[in-house]
C-alpha cells in the first residue's frame, strides 16, 4: 500500500509500517359473496431462514501472491491502508480498533534482497506503534515458522480510556517483499479474535 514508504540505505532498512431472509405472507382466501369469483389457491408462507443460514460463510481471499481463508462470521471491509481488512459481522464502525484482522503488503522502492532485514522491520514496526500509543508494552517477540519466508511474531499491548488493547503482528519477508498479518483486540474479545486470527494464519498459502 502507498501509506508506508520504505527507505533503504546500505546500513539499514527503514520501515514505516473491514441474508436477507425473504419471507412471503400467506394470502387469505377470498370471501364468499353473491357474485361469482374465482378463488386463487392460498400460498403457503415461506419457511423462516435458520439463524445459521444468515451467518457470513467462510471464503477465500487472494491477492499479492498470498491466499488465506476468511473465517465465518467475519466480513471484508474497505480500508485504503490495507489489502485485507476484516471485522466481525455486524460490528459498528467505531469498533475497528477493538476487533480486526488485517493483511498489509507495504510498497517498497527498488532494493536488493539483503536490504530486507527482519530486525529493522520489527524495530520500526514497534516504533510506529509507540508513536500512537506511548505506553506500548512489548509482550512477546519470537521467530515464527512460515514456509518459504522469514517471519517474526510480535505481540504488544497498551491502554486507552481504561481499556487494554492488544496488537499481534506476523512480520514476514517473502519473494523480496514484506508482508504483515495483523490483529487488534481488547481484553474482552481477545480470545475470540485470536481464534479467528490463528485460523487465518494457518490457512495462509503463497501462490507466487
Amino acid at each position: 500500500m502507498a501509506r508506508r514508504i520504505f527507505i533503504f540505505t546500505p546500513a539499514a532498512l527503514g520501515v514505516a509500517l473491514g441474508v436477507l431472509a425473504a419471507c412471503q405472507t400467506r394470502r387469505d382466501p377470498p370471501t364468499e359473496n353473491s357474485s361469482k369469483t374465482t378463488e386463487s389457491p392460498a400460498h403457503p408462507a415461506a419457511p423462516v431462514a435458520n439463524a445459521t443460514e444468515s451467518r457470513p460463510a467462510s471464503h477465500t481471499w487472494e491477492a499479492h501472491g498470498v491466499r488465506v481463508k476468511v473465517p465465518a462470521d467475519w466480513v471484508e471491509k474497505k480500508n485504503p491502508d490495507y489489502e485485507m481488512f476484516l471485522v466481525p459481522a455486524g460490528a459498528a464502525p467505531a469498533s475497528d480498533e477493538d476487533a480486526r484482522i488485517t493483511f498489509d503488503v507495504p510498497d517498497l522502492p527498488p532494493h536488493l534482497p539483503w536490504m530486507l532485514q527482519m530486525s529493522r522491520i520489527e524495530h520500526d514496526y514497534q516504533a510506529d506503534l509507540k508513536k500512537a500509543h506511548p505506553d506500548l508494552k512489548i509482550d512477546a517477540s519470537e521467530d515464527a515458522k512460515i514456509p518459504d519466508a522469514t517471519a517474526r511474531l510480535v505481540k504488544s499491548s497498551w491502554h486507552e480510556n481504561g481499556v487494554t488493547h492488544h496488537d499481534t503482528a506476523l512480520l514476514m519477508t517473502h519473494a523480496n517483499g514484506v508482508y504483515i498479518l495483523g490483529m487488534r483486540a481488547t481484553e474482552k474479545n481477545l480470545a475470540d479474535v485470536t481464534s479467528a486470527y490463528e485460523g487465518v494464519r494457518a490457512s495462509m498459502q503463497w501462490v507466487k
